[in-house]
């Protein structure tokens, strides 16, 4: 054998066995003048963080040090996949902008300084919080990769549109279809992040080992347990309990609670407008398998490669589109052998909810007699849903427009709330009487609770509201009623979309 198909050898080999490539994690600081950030207005006339390159001190080498030995590799690995099958001849930085205050999203553009002179940079970035209290207990870690998952989905879906609702968006909380896709999508990187990092305080929080009193109690940290228990244990797909309180405060109590009824289910279209249930899915169809770093960034290269595939091919979303459905469907156009079992796990998450209306209610008679301990009960009903839910299985492989058959349009009205609530921009709200509770409904014109309560019973009874004229119908209002809620209707269909940061 030749030295040079020795080498040869040898450097196919590496190459085979070597680990993904990762993109660099770029370090970026926020000028300051009388100590407060500096902006300027981007191209499009928004304001944008003006900043410099970070490239060397204590806290950039613990950043460092993350981006190679902790999970950020594989993350930065992702990212650097994301770029290439969107696309990119050359990669980019994976930019984290180290924000001085508030932080935690994703963001395009900034004006970088740099021997004097200014340009704009027109690229995708993290603003993020970083210390190293952050990074030791593996807050930046897990916030870092959820937000790393918004970018993977503007670098691959740029046409993601922005959703009606004004609800503050929380694992809890049920806003629109394309603001619980993106947030669930990351969401379930988080998920991910607890399966495989070696971050030991992290592991502590996992495994409830570092209990503390009265923080946890805390909304974002309700929400933050919310987002890897409830993920796991698919509590989302649930009815939520409403806590007693004021009626002023009704929608906050409703929006956020944590409270689950084991025994309800949540409509299909509601399920599929959680933020909750979208990271649960995503988490069932791709934390599962080897965790190398190559075995993660090929599981969601492929993902990715529809997601691209799709977008480039004209996929035309908008803000009722059931945005996840739509992406499974591509999804089995590019990868039909994996098509079975994706729809299969839509379908078993959700308890068939967004396929059929016999199989939820089965569900929850049996749930019903299993929380009492009825065990004959139980196991009757678990034959019955097991059977029903086997049937419905063999008509969506069949007929993959099924798959939606349960959901109606959506149906937006423009609301008010009694008062201004924590986190709301307004006392204005937005609500989908498709997706609606009684506390969502009672903040239009002319609903009182009566005619809520009405009009929620027929929905379940009969199924989705097909227009505001049917949900006046089947909540008793009267001709002026319905005429107040139609013109409100076009009212808010002038607006815009509520465009979230």
């Amino acid at each position: 054998m030749s030295t040079s198909f020795r080498w040869a050898g040898v450097l196919v080999l590496a190459l085979a066995t070597a680990p993904a490539p990762a993109a660099e994690l770029g370090v970026l600081a926020p000028v300051l003048a009388d100590g407060q950030p500096q902006t300027q207005a981007d191209p499009a006339g928004r304001p944008a963080p003006v900043v410099t390159r970070v490239t060397s001190g204590g806290l950039f080498d613990r950043i460092q040090r993350e981006a190679h030995e902790g999970f950020l590799a594989t993350v930065l690995a992702l990212d650097e996949s994301a770029q290439r099958i969107a696309g990119a001849r050359t990669t980019v930085p994976t930019w984290l902008y180290r924000s001085a205050e508030d932080g935690g999203f994703a963001r395009r553009g900034f004006w970088l300084e740099e021997s004097g002179k200014r340009r704009f940079v027109d690229e995708l970035f993290v603003d993020l919080v970083v210390d190293t209290d952050s990074i030791d207990d593996g807050d930046f870690e897990e916030i870092f990769t959820h937000e790393m998952g918004h970018v993977f989905l503007r670098r691959l879906m740029p046409g993601l549109p922005s959703g009606w609702s004004r609800t503050p968006h929380s694992s809890m909380s049920v806003t629109d279809y394309p603001t619980a896709f993106d947030e669930g999508f990351a969401t379930h990187f988080q998920s991910l992040v607890r399966r495989h990092s070696r971050n030991p305080r992290l592991e502590e929080r996992t495994l409830g080992l570092d209990a503390r009193p009265f923080i946890p109690l805390w909304l974002s940290n309700l929400d933050r347990a919310g987002r890897i228990d409830g993920v796991r244990r698919n509590l989302f797909v649930h009815r939520q309990l409403v806590p007693p309180g004021s009626d002023a405060e009704a929608w906050s109590r409703a929006n956020e609670s944590t409270a689950f009824d084991m025994a309800r289910l949540k409509n299909g279209q509601q399920m599929l407008a959680s933020e909750g249930v979208i990271a649960t899915l995503f988490h069932r169809w791709l934390v599962p398998g080897e965790g190398t770093r190559d075995a993660i960034v090929a599981r969601y290269s492929q993902l990715f490669r529809t997601m691209a595939a799709a977008s480039a091919r004209g996929w035309t979303m908008a803000p009722d589109t059931p945005v996840f459905l739509d992406l499974v469907d591509h999804h089995c156009t590019d990868v039909p052998a994996d098509c079975a079992r994706v729809r299969g796990l839509v379908l078993d998450t959700t308890y068939g909810a967004t396929a059929d209306a016999t199989l939820p209610r089965d569900t929850e008679a049996m749930a019903e007699r299993g929380r009492i301990g009825d065990m004959g009960g139980f196991v009757a009903g678990l034959k019955q849903a097991r059977a029903r839910m086997a049937q419905l299985q063999a008509a969506v492989a069949k007929d993959p427009k099924r798959l939606r058959s349960m959901l109606g349009p959506d149906l937006w009205l423009p609301g008010r709330t009694p008062v201004k609530l924590p986190g709301m921009a307004s006392q204005e709200v937005a609500v989908n009487l498709n997706t609606a509770e009684v506390e969502q409904l009672r903040t239009l014109p002319g609903i009182d609770a009566e005619v809520a309560e009405r009009a929620l019973h027929s929905r379940r009874e009969q199924g989705a509201f097909v227009g505001i004229a049917d949900f006046a119908r089947r909540g008793g209002l009267d001709a002026g009623k319905l005429a107040t809620l139609e013109a409100s209707a076009e009212a808010l269909r002038k607006q815009r979309p509520n465009a979230r940061r």
